[in-house]
């Protein structure tokens, strides 16, 4: 399994930045640059609260049960798998 497939597979649990990094035996700044890849790679995707996006939107699957602080608070980043990154995670469990 690469490290994409790892990281991916243990995005989809979620989890704090710091708990992944921990987890995962990465120091935060590797991981956030990791995460920005994968981004970029079209396996992740951040997910926003801009209007019409993310929680109380389309955007997050979760935007019924999520605890994201409320608007105005401090900045929060999330990001969820994308069709690409759910097939990556997919086809390693097939394996």
């Amino acid at each position: 399994m690469t490290t994409t497939e790892k990281l991916l597979r243990r995005i989809e649990k979620g989890g704090t930045l710091d708990v992944l990094a921990t987890e995962l035996n990465m120091w935060k700044s590797v991981l956030l640059a990791r995460i920005e890849f994968m981004v970029r790679a079209g396996y992740l995707c951040e997910i926003s609260s801009e209007k019409g996006q993310g929680c109380g939107g389309e955007g997050c699957p979760m935007s019924n049960t999520c605890s994201v602080p409320a608007p105005g608070s401090r900045k929060m980043r999330m990001y969820m798998l994308t069709e690409k990154g759910r097939e990556c995670v997919k086809k390693q469990r097939r394996i």
